[in-house]
């Protein structure tokens, strides 16, 4: 273990030490313009390595909320993407190499690169607007499925899938839906191959989650190859997060999905989910909708929202008093 330490020790040294020897080049921009991306690297590499949620749900509202461009944060999200998870996938390596579910990740690589090669080269869409608002409606309704799952005490017994014809068809076909919304907005393959893995597979969903981030970085890796070679790659961006990605990746990912638990970061990722949900729904204007009516869905799907967190709180607060109660000394 030791061993171990000493390397990820070694990686995060030459990593600074390549970082403080490129500063002259990025110095300007990074000054200027891109000063708060380390902190905003460190949220959302977090949140890379803990969810099967990709960084670019973190990065693609905030960013484009700064003004940047919507195809440049896509961009972005696919080079970060590639460098963080990459990261967090030989973190997790170290942790447990059991929770990669090795013979499924081929497949769903071809498939991945296909679709994000179809997304890039040969049907690009410069105004995603309505990819991610279609993307988190069905991203939302996966939530629930898990909502519920949470609350009937759905079993995730398996961690292996046998790679027969008809399994092998699905995952490539789920692969290449994911890697096309993925060269579109910039994630998405992730999120559907967890989706995947735990809801039809019934795959233990730590095993899910560690799977899903090394085939999202190896397909951002992909798309970053494809930008370089057809589009431009926001490499000032990319150096300006670096720092933070480093120490979530390597550091502070890992430690915190281990310390909180396979059920908690189901719950924090449909969260996550969720709140992606309703900003990208109040924030689009693609389908033309009156003010009135977005606030009546928004206020409904609050309180339905409300009444499931309350009966997840009530369960998981029997679940505490009942464990309590086992180690409760007799009188």
């Amino acid at each position: 273990m030791k061993s171990h330490n000493r390397l990820i020790l070694i990686v995060f040294g030459v990593i600074a030490g390549l970082w403080i020897i490129g500063f002259p080049f990025f110095r300007e921009e990074f000054l200027k313009q891109f000063y708060y991306m380390p902190f905003l690297g460190v949220i959302a590499a977090t949140v890379a390595n803990t969810t099967p949620a990709a960084a670019g749900i973190v990065y693609f509202p905030i960013l484009t909320r700064l003004h940047i461009d919507p195809a440049t944060a896509v961009q972005f999200s696919l080079i970060i993407q590639a460098y963080g998870m990459g990261l967090g996938t030989f973190r997790w390596y170290f942790v447990n190499k059991k929770l990669f579910i090795a013979n499924v990740i081929p497949v769903c690589l071809v498939g991945g690169i296909l679709g994000i090669t179809t997304s890039i080269v040969f049907v690009p869409i410069k105004n995603p607007g309505m990819l991610p608002l279609i993307f988190n409606s069905i991203a939302f309704v996966f939530t629930q499925i898990i909502f519920f799952s949470i609350l009937f005490k759905h079993k995730f017994p398996n961690l292996s899938i046998e790679l027969n014809s008809f399994n092998t068809t699905i995952l490539l076909v789920f692969s290449f839906f994911g890697g096309l919304i993925s060269g579109w907005i910039g994630f998405g393959i992730d999120t559907i191959f967890y989706f995947l893995l735990t809801v039809i597979f019934k795959i233990n969903p730590a095993a899910s989650i560690v799977t899903s981030i090394s085939l999202m970085a190896a397909v951002s890796l992909a798309g970053t190859i494809l930008n370089m070679l057809f589009n431009e790659v926001p490499f000032a961006l990319w150096y300006s997060a670096i720092p933070g990605v480093t120490v979530a990746g390597l550091f502070l990912a890992a430690y915190l999905a281990v310390k909180i638990g396979a059920k908690n970061v189901l719950i924090l990722f449909t969260f996550l989910l969720t709140v992606d949900f309703f900003m990208t729904f109040w924030t689009q204007n693609t389908i033309p909708m009156n003010q009135s009516v977005k606030m009546a869905i928004t206020y409904a799907l609050v309180v339905y929202l409300l009444v499931i967190h309350v009966k997840i709180f009530k369960k998981s607060y029997q679940e505490i008093n009942t464990e309590l109660g086992e180690f409760k000394p007799k009188q």
